[in-house]
C-alpha cells in the first residue's frame, strides 16, 4: 500500500512540476513590449514618393522627425470660361511630375499602455498618435508654373509593426497647401511602409 501511495505522490509532483516549468518557459519568453518611444531611421515607401526620414525621441511618448526624398505630385485644374453668348467652355490640364521634398514634424503617441492591456505590440513605435507634419515640395528649375508648394497638416495617425524592420503607417488631417499663386485647404492623408534601418 505504501508504494502505490508514493507512486500516486510521486507522478502528481511530476505533473505539478511539468506544469510549473511549462508555465515558466512560456513566461521567459513573453517579449516586454515598450511603453515609450524609439528613435528609428526609416526608408518610407509611399503611394506618391520614397525617401529617408529620422524619427528622434523627444520624450517618453513624443518624437519629432525630419526627412528628405522624392515626392509626385498629380496636378488636376479645371478652367470654365463664359463668352458673351453664355457659352461655356471648359479647358482641363492634368500633369503628374516627382519632386524632390524635404518633410518635417512631431508626433505626440498617446496609446502605448492600452494597446499593452490588449495584448497588442508596441514595437517600433506600434501606436496612435496626433501631430504637425510639413512638407515642403521643391520644383525643379524647368517649372515655372506651379512652383514650390508647402503642405501642412495636423494630423491623426497609427503606425504598426508588420514585420520585425517594417511598418505600416496611415495619416489623416485638414490640409493647408501653399503655393505661389495660392492656398488651398482641404483633407490630407498619408499611406504607406517603412523600412528600418
Amino acid at each position: 500500500m505504501k508504494s502505490k501511495n508514493a507512486i500516486k505522490t510521486f507522478s502528481a509532483l511530476l505533473i505539478c512540476l511539468a506544469i510549473f516549468g511549462k508555465a515558466k518557459a512560456q513566461d521567459s519568453t513573453k517579449v516586454e513590449q515598450p511603453t515609450e518611444v524609439k528613435s528609428l531611421n526609416k526608408i518610407r515607401l509611399t503611394i506618391l514618393g520614397l525617401g529617408y526620414e529620422r524619427e528622434q525621441k523627444v520624450g517618453k511618448t513624443t518624437s519629432v522627425y525630419f526627412g528628405a526624398g522624392a515626392q509626385g505630385v498629380f496636378i488636376y485644374q479645371t478652367e470654365i470660361s463664359i463668352d458673351n453668348n453664355y457659352n461655356f467652355s471648359f479647358n482641363t490640364d492634368t500633369d503628374f511630375k516627382v519632386y524632390p521634398a524635404l518633410n518635417a514634424g512631431f508626433r505626440h503617441y498617446y496609446n502605448f499602455n492600452r494597446r499593452i492591456k490588449k495584448g497588442k505590440r508596441t514595437l517600433n513605435n506600434s501606436a496612435g498618435y496626433v501631430g504637425l507634419d510639413v512638407l515642403a515640395i521643391i520644383p525643379t528649375q524647368s517649372d515655372t508654373v506651379y512652383g514650390y508648394q508647402i503642405n501642412i497638416m495636423p494630423q491623426w495617425g497609427f503606425q504598426t509593426t508588420v514585420g520585425r524592420k517594417v511598418n505600416f503607417e496611415l495619416a489623416l488631417g485638414p490640409l493647408a497647401a501653399i503655393n505661389k499663386t495660392d492656398t488651398y485647404y482641404g483633407i490630407g492623408g498619408k499611406i504607406g511602409f517603412s523600412f528600418l534601418l
